[in-house]
């Protein structure tokens, strides 16, 4: 099973990665935005690679154990998180978001939107890697796994986002 699961995700992943690396919708927002970058393929490629040997290290695998967690579980992230990335900044949107643009007076594209993009993307894709870790491999996760995953997610969707900031996509 686990070895359907596996290819299952990864043909999934090189479909979604296929995709236009353009947002288009009526609405938009940072987060929005931040996943045309967060799921390109630099972006992609950068994270498999950071996240192999995070993984290898993390869980003390062999070089083949390695490369399966880190597709498996990025292969799930990226079919999932395409879509539960930009759906948490809305909820970052009509919650803090809220708050932050009231007080500060700021529209929807602020400072503070734009530092919790990554720190949120790195959430999702933190405990959807970890769950499918969990699943195939029934990998007890504790409070570190997921503190530590997050962390280097974080860092590969700040990236992204840095290069969103850096380089806006024509408006």
């Amino acid at each position: 099973m686990a070895k359907g699961l596996l290819i299952v995700s990864l043909v999934v992943a090189v479909a979604v990665a296929g995709l236009p690396g353009q947002a288009l919708a009526n609405i938009v927002w940072p987060a929005l935005i931040a996943e045309t970058k967060i799921s390109s393929f630099p972006i992609i490629a950068l994270s498999l690679f950071i996240e192999f040997w995070f993984f290898k290290w993390l869980f003390k695998l062999e070089v083949k154990d390695a490369t399966l967690y880190t597709l498996a579980a990025n292969g799930v992230s990226a079919v999932l998180g395409i879509f539960l990335r930009p759906l948490s900044g809305i909820a970052y949107e009509f919650s803090l978001g809220l708050i932050i643009n009231w007080l500060f007076n700021w529209g929807t594209f602020n400072p503070v939107a734009w530092f919790f993009v990554p720190i949120i993307a790195g959430a999702v894709n933190a405990i959807l890697e970890l769950a499918t870790i969990r699943v195939i491999w029934q990998r007890k996760i504790n409070k570190r796994n997921y503190a530590l995953t997050w962390a280097i997610n974080t860092a590969t969707a700040a990236l992204a986002t840095l290069w969103v900031i850096l380089y806006p996509p024509p408006v």
